[in-house]
């Protein structure tokens, strides 16, 4: 299963991300403007972009 989380640094997001991560075998991809600041697992694919400009 893959799994995109839209705005990874949000309080929702990083509970999801977790709960996700602990109790399944998904494939997640996070969006957020500072990746560098994610816990990185072999799980969890980044993509980083300022949706602001």
């Amino acid at each position: 299963m893959n799994i995109l989380i839209l705005g990874a640094h949000g309080q929702i997001a990083r509970e999801a991300t977790k709960l996700f991560l602990e109790r399944t075998d998904a494939l997640l991809t996070v969006y957020a403007r500072r990746v560098d600041k994610l816990r990185r697992t072999l799980t969890l694919r980044t993509f980083e972009a300022d949706s602001s400009t």
